[in-house]
Parts: structure tokens; C-alpha cells; sequence
């Protein structure tokens, strides 16, 4: 019961005994008793509208409190020519007026906030206290989502809230607070995430920002080593000439030697003057990524290109019992430098049958390679698909996927998936090298555009 009630209440509880009383002594008092059951009434009546008068602040003070709750701060309470009542009501306008000007203030900044989130090319990643995505701006979906070759048939925002699929992509999660890591996105993109925190009403928030770090990390690494590998290739190729020149030469003494001697000198010269020759070959290598010309497009038909590929690598699948699946679209057209798309899907196909080798157990009734080539009629696109179902890439491998030089093979250079970037890049077609979802191995994903 509140205050107001109970005073009420003991008031009119107080006067009815007053009122029985002279009832009872109604025959002593005589007509008096009329008077006296006047001024109980009058009593009474004063009585309750004193209540109300001293209790009226706290009705005010009750309606502050549900403004304030609903947060209608634009409200004003009228005054009622009553000093001390007055005095509450003028303070409770100015909390208001202030607390109006104050949300009018934050909501300028909150607009100005959301304005420069959206405008800004950081993606930011706000969670909240439980660790869900809360926020984040438009940057952020591009950045994470390689939307035209991956969730095209997706809601991204549906995508993105969901954390836990962030963390199995990206391992944000594995980032230390104020420290940032570089990441690779799967399609030759690296980005660069950091991991700070903010104290919000007294709980610390997490937030990430991230940016695309590929085009500067690119030049700086591609300045270093394409001046590196030219001075390599410069001084090992003149080397090599010259001491194949002195071992070529030096054949013509074996004449000189008895029959058996001269058969081990001849023998000798021989793997030297090969090992040259591979050491040779290693060099150009590296050299086809710095000599790698701008492609020359024209107008080709992929589908016969890929064909054609398909075939020629049809007899070491056959030798390694890999079957080959094909489904290919007739006559699809893109303008592209056909040397170098040959180039790059050579390159995609050898490390399909590699990672299908590199199993530790191989089933041969489940190896296989599967080549998709489809139009995209809603992206306007060609979408080719290289798909194996090979031992797939790890956590370890794929922050390294698309890195200069690295390789996961004993005898590899690492400039597979380096060429196969330099290409595609050249061309600005889009690519993604990711595991299967439903079935082991990986797949490597072109997206080409319509001649």
C-alpha cells in the first residue's frame, strides 16, 4: 500500500471513531451533536486535502520517473503557483530540458559515428558482453565475404552475426588483445585484424578492426623479391654457362686417360654438367614470375580450353587412379590472355593431383577430380570450379595460402600458387582456394567475366 493510501486510510479510520463516539453520547450533547458531526465532516474533508497537497511531489516525482523510463524528455510540467511545489517542478523541467539536450548531442554523434563507420574502409566488428557480434559497418562484410564467389544465394548479414563461422574462417579469436595479425582470405586477399577492448558501464567490450593489407604487403614483398631473384638468376645463370662451358670442354680429356679412367672422368662431367642444367631450370622457375608478361587478351572459348587440359592430364590421372569428372557448359567465351589462363589452370590442376597423392591412405575407389564450368546468369558471371577430394588444407597451411615461396612440399619452390595469383590478379578475376564443406579436400573457384 502506498504512503498516500495509508494516511487516507488512518484519517477516515480516525473520524469514523469520532463519528460513533458522538452517536453513542448523541442524547447527552442534544443538538450539539449536529454540529459536532459538521465540523468531523469539515475535519475530514481538510484532513484528505492535506494528504494531497503534501504528497503531491511524490506524484510528480512518480510521473519523472516513468519520462524518464520511456525516455520522454521532451515533456514539461506545468506550474501551480504553489512556492515549494513549484521550486520541485522547475528543477524537474531543467533535468529535463538538459537531458533532452543531451540526447539530441548524442544522437548528432551516434549519426556522425554511423556516418564515418559506414564511409570508413576499416571494417569494425563490435561485440557485445556475451561476445556476439553487436555492430559493424559495411567494410567489415566486404572484407570477411568474398560474396560474389562464395555466399552469393546468402543473406550476408545473416552470415556475418554468425561468430562462430568468422572464427572457424579467420581464428579471430586466437588474437591477443592489442595485437593485431595478418590473415589470409582464401583468395589471395590478406587482411590485417586487431583485437582491442573498451570499458562499457563498467564491462570490457572486445572490438576488431580490419583492413585489407594485400596491395601494400604485395608491392613491398614483390619489390624485394623480384630484386632479389633478378640478381640470383643473373649471377647463377653466367655461372652456370661458364662452368658447363669448362666441363664441356673438359670431356675432350678423357682421351687422354686409360679406357676404365676415362668411363668414370666421362661419368663424373656428366652429373655435374646435369646437376647444372637442374640447377638451371630451378632458377627459371623464379624467373617466369618476374618475367611474367602483361596478358593479351583476346576472345578464346574457355570451355575447349579446359577441355583440352582435361585431356592432357587425363593419363597421369589414369597412371595415379584418379577418376575425372567433367561438366562443362558449351561455348563459353571470356576476353583473357589464353597463354596465361593455361598457364594458371595448369598450375591448379597439378596441385589437385598432388594433394590427392599426398594422402597418407589412399582410397582409390573415391579418388577423384571433379572440373565444373557453368555460366552464372544472375552475377553475369563464369564460375569454374577445380574440385578434389584430396587431403585438404589445414589451419597452419591456409594463413599461408598465396604467401611468396611458401610450399608445403619437400622438393617445392613455392611459386605455384604465387603464378597462378600473378595471373588471375592480372586479369582482375576473382578466385578463392578453400576446403569442401560436405566432403573432404579442397577446391579452387574462378570467377570469370562474360566476353
Amino acid at each position: 500500500m502506498s504512503l498516500k493510501n495509508k494516511l487516507l486510510s488512518i484519517s477516515v479510520l480516525l473520524h469514523v471513531f469520532f463519528f460513533t463516539f458522538a452517536f453513542f453520547f448523541r442524547d447527552e450533547v442534544g443538538y450539539w451533536f449536529f454540529l459536532i458531526e459538521f465540523i468531523l465532516i469539515l475535519s475530514l474533508s481538510i484532513f484528505i486535502w492535506l494528504i494531497r497537497k503534501a504528497l503531491q511531489p511524490l506524484e510528480y516525482i512518480d510521473i519523472f520517473s516513468t519520462l524518464l523510463k520511456e525516455e520522454e524528455f521532451t515533456s514539461r510540467f506545468s506550474y501551480l503557483n504553489q512556492p515549494d511545489l513549484d521550486k520541485l517542478i522547475s528543477q524537474f523541467n531543467i533535468l529535463l530540458e538538459r537531458l533532452h539536450k543531451e540526447r539530441l548531442v548524442a544522437g548528432e554523434r551516434h549519426h556522425v559515428f554511423e556516418k564515418l563507420m559506414d564511409e570508413s574502409p576499416i571494417g569494425v566488428l563490435l561485440l557485445d558482453t556475451n561476445h556476439h557480434i553487436s555492430e559493424y559497418n559495411s567494410s567489415a562484410v566486404r572484407l570477411l565475404q568474398n560474396d560474389q564467389l562464395n555466399h552469393s544465394d546468402r543473406d550476408k548479414k545473416d552470415l556475418l552475426l554468425d561468430i562462430h563461422s568468422i572464427n572457424q574462417n579467420y581464428s579471430i579469436h586466437e588474437i591477443a588483445i592489442n595485437q593485431h595479425q595478418l590473415i589470409s582470405r582464401g583468395d589471395g586477399k590478406r587482411l590485417k585484424i586487431g583485437h582491442y577492448q573498451f570499458r562499457d558501464r563498467g564491462f570490457y567490450r572486445s572490438f576488431y578492426l580490419i583492413e585489407e593489407f594485400t596491395n601494400s604487403l604485395i608491392k613491398s614483398q614483390k619489390e624485394s623479391y623480384v630484386n632479389l631473384i633478378k640478381t640470383m638468376s643473373h649471377e647463377v645463370n653466367n655461372t652456370i654457362a661458364i662452368t658447363n662451358s669448362l666441363l664441356e670442354s673438359s670431356l675432350s680429356f678423357k682421351q687422354q686417360l686409360s679406357q676404365e679412367s676415362g668411363v668414370d672422368f666421362e661419368k663424373a662431367l656428366k652429373i655435374v654438367i646435369n646437376r647444372c642444367y637442374s640447377l638451371n631450370q630451378f632458377m627459371q622457375g623464379y624467373s617466369e614470375i618476374v618475367k611474367l608478361q602483361k596478358p593479351i587478351k583476346m576472345s578464346f572459348n574457355l570451355t575447349q580450353l579446359v577441355e583440352n587440359l582435361s585431356n592432357l592430364f587425363y593419363s597421369e590421372m589414369s597412371k595415379n587412379k584418379i577418376h575425372l569428372k567433367i561438366d562443362l557448359e558449351e561455348e563459353l567465351k571470356i576476353n583473357a590472355d589464353p597463354y596465361l589462363i593455361e598457364q594458371a589452370l595448369i598450375n591448379i590442376l597439378k596441385n589437385a593431383i598432388e594433394a590427392i597423392e599426398d594422402q597418407e591412405q589412399l582410397d582409390n575407389n573415391r579418388n577423384q577430380i571433379e572440373i565444373r564450368l557453368k555460366s552464372k546468369t544472375e552475377s553475369k558471371s563464369i564460375r569454374l570450379d577445380i574440385i578434389d577430394s584430396g587431403c585438404g588444407i589445414s589451419s597452419e597451411v591456409k594463413q599461408q595460402l598465396f604467401t611468396p615461396f611458401f610450399t608445403t612440399k619437400a622438393t617445392g619452390q613455392g611459386i605455384g600458387l604465387m603464378l597462378i595469383d600473378e595471373i588471375l590478379t592480372s586479369h582482375e578475376f576473382q578466385y578463392q582456394l578453400a576446403n569442401n564443406c560436405e566432403q573432404k579436400g579442397a577446391y579452387f573457384r574462378i570467377s570469370f567475366n562474360h566476353c
